[in-house]
């Protein structure tokens, strides 16, 4: 199935608001950036042993597991 750029709207949109949030949580320090991340991962988690099969979740959370070392960290900004 492939997605229409309707959906890729909808996605984006999503994901900025995500972002927000999350920005706004961790500006001036009212929440650690790693208390913010643990709790997405944890929701996400959630969301996701409740929309798939059990062997679909088993299948992602291997595939999360897999790909760890391929995962690459924010840029950190450059300060003047």
């Amino acid at each position: 199935m492939f997605s229409s750029t309707k959906d890729d709207e909808k996605v984006e949109e999503a994901y900025r608001r995500i972002e927000k949030l999350v920005a706004t949580l961790c500006k001036d320090g009212e929440h650690a950036p790693l208390e913010v991340a643990g709790i997405m991962m944890a929701q996400a988690m959630r969301i996701y042993k409740t929309a798939l099969a059990e062997e679909e979740f088993d299948r992602l959370v291997e595939t999360i597991l897999e790909s760890r070392s391929g995962i690459t960290p924010f840029e950190k900004p450059t300060i003047n």
